[in-house]
């Protein structure tokens, strides 16, 4: 009798126990689905195409200039009409990864045509950005050659895999609210053209650098080709090769700390030289060499370190570079 209640108890544990796991795994899921539903419709539309066909109407650029912060304060239009007397349209700023480049590229060549020469700015982390999906709003769906689908199987739980994503969401939703802005008012706080074209980099009072190297810290390694989204990379270099553009990627300082931080460097440029070889009128000019710029020099840099795998250039710092970068790709114009 003992024997039968125990055996019987036993499954009745196991089934409460399954159905708590099927309750949790459709509770994760439905949570989920709602939150996907709901920052769809957050990120709407904000007339972005108009405004841009409006700036760039009558206007001629020979070069674009395409990467994340990193490039927003190290390549200038400024000084390549400084220093080559070239026209630059910039589109840079954080959170826009690989693929709100490539959406941006086709949108460029519709309205300010097909440029001559690209620079992208490429970061040592550049398959492991995910472009923020506020930037990803100036693109409607129908524009899109692809939507994006979730697998949700693809984690036990998605609210603990998407984490990051969601608590960006939760922080724009804030912000939002916080300043009461429309989308289309908040899309004018997204670095208007005109300020992105004259900006010639940030004034460093308070530096953020970590000068000294402490006895241990964490060393970043290179996320391989695709992470997150490397395809929307190869598209893009894609359909610059169609267009027959010159494609110059730009290897970015890092202040010495973040240098030796990111310490797989040499997979990263090799993983340069097969796209090199790979692209024809691609060429790879790498700025984050001791040798080719005083990585050590502290007035160059805003923030960086060891331990920190991100790291700005100072408005000092983007002069020497401009000038050191357009010195050696004036050929490209030639």
């Amino acid at each position: 009798m003992s024997s039968s209640i125990s055996s019987s108890n036993v499954k009745k544990y196991l089934t409460g126990f399954f159905l708590f796991i099927l309750f949790a795994l459709l509770l994760d899921r439905g949570l989920f689905l709602l939150i996907y539903n709901v920052e769809a419709n957050f990120y709407t539309s904000n007339q972005f195409e108009e405004r841009f066909a409006r700036f760039v109407k009558d206007k001629q650029y020979s070069t674009l200039i395409l990467g994340t912060s990193r490039t927003y304060e190290a390549i200038h239009p400024v000084y390549i009409e400084e220093h080559l007397g070239q026209k630059a349209f910039k589109e840079t700023y954080q959170g826009k990864g690989p693929k709100y480049n490539y959406y941006f590229y086709l949108l460029y060549k519709k309205h300010a045509g097909i440029p001559n020469v690209v620079l992208y700015g490429v970061d040592y982390f550049i398959y492991n950005v995910e472009t923020d999906p506020k930037w990803m709003a100036r693109f409607t769906i129908e524009k899109q050659d692809e939507t994006e689908t979730v697998d949700l199987f693809s984690s036990p739980l998605l609210l603990l895999e998407y984490k990051k994503k969601i608590d960006n969401f939760h922080n724009n939703v804030l912000i939002r609210l916080k300043e009461k802005k429309s989308p289309e008012k908040e899309a004018e706080l997204f670095k208007d053209f005109i300020k992105i074209q004259e900006y010639t980099g940030i004034e460093v009072s308070n530096k953020k650098l970590i000068t000294r190297r402490p006895h241990s810290f964490i060393r970043q390694i290179f996320i391989r080709y695709p992470g997150k989204e490397g395809h929307y990379f190869r598209k893009l270099l894609d359909e610059l090769v169609k267009d027959n553009v010159t494609v110059i990627l730009v290897g970015l300082p890092d202040y010495y700390g973040s240098f030796k931080t990111n310490f797989q460097r040499e997979q990263f440029v090799f993983h340069l030289k097969t796209l090199k070889r790979d692209y024809k009128n691609l060429h790879v000019y790498n700025y984050n060499r001791p040798k080719k710029f005083e990585l050590s020099n502290q007035a160059y840099f805003n923030d960086g370190g060891w331990g920190q795998t991100n790291s700005h250039l100072s408005k000092t710092g983007a002069r020497e570079f401009n000038r050191l970068l357009c010195e050696e790709i004036r050929k490209h114009y030639q």
